[in-house]
């Protein structure tokens, strides 16, 4: 790190790794022994082996009969500097049957100096030369980016947008009075939309609240629009579509309302299987992982978005570029195996721009992203992966829980999805399954390449339609990717936030009612296992079912937060805070500012459409809350805001529940959707945000009010050394306190 950022608590230590250049020129005297060369003139190649690098195996190509071959080949591996890195040489030569090993040696890589270009000589038995070029130089140029701060990419985007939000926000309290308008850059807030998770009922309502924010104007005055699971799979339709930004949500809508009238699970006839488990071969073949994610990743794209399955998370950087539309953000956890993911979890953030880890500082550009990584630096690209293994990890809820999609229950009690979860741990869930098996293939004849693929394909048809198919155990649903963090230094630090003025944990009182889970989020100041070669990534709501890490992150300074939470709820008429108080709870528990959430106001004021919970007085920096729910209230009465319903026929279409009907169609289980009840959800949700632009408005221009009043808003005014010298202060103090 360049500098301390005083929001970090665990310190990636950047190290540089050596690159060491190996090039195989030549070898001379190649023989398979007096006997052997009277049978057969060599065909020789050379493998190179480093245990302790991440790309461990390389060789040359073959060449026929020839006993001085000329290869001329480059390869590079990336070293830690502080291992004992020793070179392994090995002279083989190539055969139908079984390739033969004609010899080897070692070269300790330490002897070489940086910046060191040697021609090095290496006899193999009696009478073989291998010639080799060996050089080493440091990896300056990292490919992961350690800073907290925003991309460079998103801070142009900001000021952009900022521009856009200025004029918006103008267009939409039109005929307010100037003290309610921003009248300079720095009085424009920052305000983000955050969609829950819940399935295809979650895309849905979010559907309708897309639409209804694009058409009210709200949308032009948004900075970023965050979605979890359900959410993300809009969200991916929405950005993808061609059209999008120019055509709103309307049309797009109506597309994927005939989306989503047939059953996706045609899609998992063994024609469909066949193609996918063959189009994922490529994927295994070349070294990266394949879970059970992908293949519901390729369920869900064919789905959604059929005509777009090559679509890549990049390529959503042209809807933004010219901050034309609020910027996508899109989450997953990583878990740990052998810890439960409501005590650890690490939030991944993935925006058009990059992929990483707040909680670390680490990110990479979405194209790097399942690459394999040593010591911040990419020691073997793949292709970016399409955006539907993308909406399969960020949805892989329903991976894990494939047979209640199925229709098959193998859980006892809990009826809805949440309380299912609330019983997975982690290792049920990332154990090894057959499509992710690891045998070791050496580099033969292409025919061994053909058994090996036909080999692994028809296992896994098999596996996925036997008796014992995935479909009756959990393990392997986790989606997997290479440890993009594999092989740094970890170091942890104090939390420490300007917003604080104590490190002290929070005083009873100001605990959250209703969370009553004690070891919530108790280890989730535990760095990742660095060591590990891959990591485990899965829904996100599976820890709590609001994207709130991404918008809270210090840097993005969001002033309002307009929050969609289309969780399940046990009925209708059950409290709607409980994702929302987890927010908070984790929030406070990384030093981020939250608005108190009382959930007594639910006894105060009954069930509402949405909830406003602004900053106490004093609290800075905070945003302010617009919680709404998915609930049908005034929908039932009014066709539109103050426009009421009158014939039977509109009286009878808005008369429905979500969670009290038995048959709803609501379940988050529930992946076909008619006409009716896509229109029903749908409309409901665009009524229920339409209905409450005037609580939208009120609390943009208390956030502009705000702003106004406090120039320095969300700015760190602590210097580096202010920081630590504050930090030193305090543990002094503390100190003395005990003396």
């Amino acid at each position: 790190m360049s500098a301390l950022d005083p929001y970090q608590y665990i310190i990636v230590e950047q190290q540089y790794s050596h690159k060491f250049k190996v090039k195989v020129l030549r070898a001379e005297n190649v023989t398979k022994g007096a006997l052997g060369d009277l049978l057969d003139t060599p065909d020789p190649y050379v493998e190179l082996f480093i245990p302790t690098a991440p790309e461990s195996r390389k060789r040359t190509r073959h060449i026929d009969n020839d006993i001085n071959p000329e290869w001329n080949e480059s390869f590079e591996f990336i070293l830690d500097p502080n291992q004992d890195n020793v070179l392994e040489l090995t002279l083989m030569d190539a055969n139908y049957v079984m390739d033969e090993t004609l010899g080897s040696t070692s070269y300790n890589i330490s002897k070489l100096k940086v910046g060191q270009t040697e021609l090095v000589p290496f006899l193999i038995g009696k009478a073989t030369n291998v010639h080799l070029e060996l050089s080493l130089e440091v990896c300056s140029a990292m490919d992961l980016r350690f800073s907290l701060a925003l991309c460079d990419k998103e801070k142009l985007y900001r000021q952009r947008r900022r521009d856009r939000v200025m004029l918006g926000i103008k267009k939409l309290l039109d005929m307010e009075k100037p003290r309610f308008l921003p009248s300079a850059p720095h009085e424009v807030p920052v305000i983000a939309v955050v969609g829950s998770g819940g399935g295809f009922r979650a895309m849905v309502a979010f559907s309708g609240v897309m639409k209804a924010l694009y058409e009210s104007g709200v949308l032009d005055c948004a900075t970023y629009i965050a979605g979890l699971s359900g959410s993300t799979w809009y969200m991916s339709t929405l950005y993808s579509h061609p059209e999008f930004p120019k055509q709103g949500p309307e049309q797009i809508n109506k597309e994927l309302m005939k989306s989503v009238s047939s059953n996706p699970l045609r899609l998992l006839l063994p024609q469909h299987i066949t193609n996918y488990v063959q189009a994922l071969w490529s994927k295994k073949a070349g070294g990266q992982p394949v879970t059970f994610t992908d293949i519901f990743g390729m369920l869900i794209g064919e789905t959604l978005i059929p005509a777009r399955m090559d679509s890549k998370l990049s390529e959503l950087q042209e809807k933004i570029n010219e901050a034309q539309s609020p910027m996508p953000l899109f989450t997953c956890l990583h878990v740990k195996p052998d810890v439960s993911e409501l005590m650890f979890a690490d939030w991944v953030e993935f925006s058009p721009y990059e992929i990483g880890m707040a909680k670390y500082g680490t990110f990479m550009t979405p194209d790097l992203f399942g690459s394999k990584f040593f010591m911040g630096t990419v020691v073997k690209k793949y292709e970016e992966n399409p955006l539907h293994f993308l909406m399969g990890v960020w949805g892989s809820a329903f991976s894990i829980l494939f047979n209640r999609v199925l229709g098959v229950k193998d859980v006892p009690g809990g009826s809805t999805m949440e309380e299912e979860l609330e019983q997975i741990k982690p290792q049920h869930i990332v154990g090894e399954d057959s499509l992710d098996d690891e045998e070791p293939r050496k580099a033969g004849a292409e025919d061994d390449h053909r058994h090996a693929q036909a080999s692994w394909i028809q296992r896994m048809v098999t596996s996925l339609f036997s008796d014992s198919s995935l479909f009756n155990t959990r393990e392997g649903r986790a989606g997997k990717v290479h440890n993009f963090m594999l092989g740094l230094n970890l170091s942890t630090s104090i939390p420490y936030s300007p917003f604080t003025e104590i490190l002290t944990p929070s005083s009873p009182e100001e605990e959250v009612d209703a969370v009553t889970d004690p070891d919530e989020f108790d280890r989730i100041y535990e760095p990742l296992d660095v060591k590990s070669k891959k990591i485990h990534v899965v829904d996100s709501g599976l820890t709590f079912n609001l994207p709130y890490p991404l918008i809270l992150r210090p840097q993005r300074g969001v002033d309002l937060i307009i929050s969609f939470d289309f969780s399940a709820r046990p009925s209708d008429s059950s409290p709607p805070f409980k994702e929302l108080l987890l927010a908070e709870k984790w929030a406070r528990m990384n030093k981020l500012p939250f608005p108190k959430i009382d959930p007594k106001v639910f006894d105060r004021e009954g069930m509402k459409e949405c909830y406003v919970f602004k900053p106490r007085k004093g609290d800075k920096n905070c945003p302010t809350v617009i919680h709404f729910v998915l609930v049908n209230i005034d929908f039932r009465k009014f066709k539109a805001p103050g426009v009421p319903r009158e014939t039977e026929q509109e009286k009878e279409f808005a008369d429905f529940d979500i969670f009290d009907d038995p048959q709803t169609p609501y379940s988050t289980f529930n992946f076909q959707y008619s006409n009716q009840a896509f229109t029903q959800l749908h409309d409901l949700m665009e009524f229920n945000t339409l209905n409450n632009i005037e609580v939208i408005k009120e609390a943009i221009k208390d956030s502009i009010v705000y702003r106004k009043e406090n120039r320095t808003r969300c700015s760190v005014s602590l210097s580096l050394s202010e920081i630590q010298n504050k930090r030193f202060l305090k543990r002094d103090t503390r100190g003395q306190a005990h003396k």
